[in-house]
């Protein structure tokens, strides 16, 4: 029998089972050797740790695909919902072009008006007496009421320039304040002839029906043709069938201003005394 040393063990009695906190160790490549795994790796080897990482895997693959099913989910509603967003892309650019057309018809309203201010403004600016001879010149543009005369000859039946010219004159001596013969301002300068074959006026030529519009007094005009023999003239010329003659009230008449070749205006300046003389 071989006794053992003081101190020591004896080989049949069990050696201590090593866990990751033995101390027993006390030699340096023994402590080496001990310590060359980590401690938590003894924890999770074996024991109810193992089945708590197999649980943490599980669960973790659980995480991951209910975050792959919310990415799959928002990929579907926006790829469902980028034809609705090109609808909202196409009804703001509709309403961009709606809203610039707008306001180049608000520009254009503007322009216009500030153009009537202007005008309105040049014509309080002037006299009173440059208005009246402008009116009696045909230099402006004119409104009002008074008579719309209208002859048509018959096939074959002419209207002379001297008839038409005869008629206008009556209109003025009845009080006439603007006349017009088919649109055409008469003005200080116009004259009414025959031309080639043609009436003219304004050096414009002018065919039948035969449209004389006049702004003024209707009772005074209507007085004045009557009185002056030329309504009964031409109503003498429609009983015979010649033309179809026609006198009426016209409202709110627009006439246009003359030619600026047909308005001039010159005015008589008085001439001033001598002296020593009265």
């Amino acid at each position: 029998m071989v006794s053992t040393p003081p101190g020591s063990t004896s080989t049949d009695s069990p050696r201590p089972q090593r866990t990751p906190y033995s101390r027993e160790a006390t030699g340096l490549l023994d402590q080496i050797a001990e310590r060359a795994l980590d401690d938590d790796y003894y924890l999770v080897r074996s024991g109810r740790y193992s089945r708590s990482r197999g649980t943490n895997t599980a669960a973790t693959a659980v995480v991951l695909a209910l975050f792959m099913l919310m990415v799959t989910i928002t990929a579907v509603q926006y790829a469902q919902d980028r034809p609705s967003r090109s609808e909202t892309r196409d009804a703001l650019l509709s309403d961009i072009e709606k809203g610039q057309s707008n306001q180049a018809d608000l520009l254009a309203q503007a322009a216009s008006l500030e153009a009537e201010v202007d005008a309105l403004r040049g014509v309080q600016e002037k006299s009173p007496e440059a208005l009246g001879d402008e009116l009696a010149a045909g230099a402006s543009a004119v409104t009002g009421d008074g008579l719309r005369i209208s002859i048509e000859p018959a096939a074959g039946v002419a209207i002379s320039d001297g008839e038409l010219r005869a008629l206008v004159n009556e209109l003025w001596i009845g009080g006439a304040e603007a006349i017009a013969v088919n649109g055409q301002r008469w003005g200080a300068l116009t004259s009414l002839r025959a031309a080639g074959g043609a009436i003219t006026i304004n050096f414009t030529s002018i065919g039948a029906p035969y449209v004389i519009t006049a702004i003024g007094d209707r009772d005074t005009i209507r007085e004045r043709l009557d009185a002056s023999g030329e309504d009964g003239y031409w109503e003498r010329r429609q009983s015979q069938d010649e033309l179809t003659y026609d006198v009426s009230d016209a409202d709110d008449q627009v006439l246009p201003a003359a030619p600026d070749h047909r308005t001039t205006i010159t005015r008589a300046t008085p001439v001033p005394p001598e002296e020593g003389t009265s």
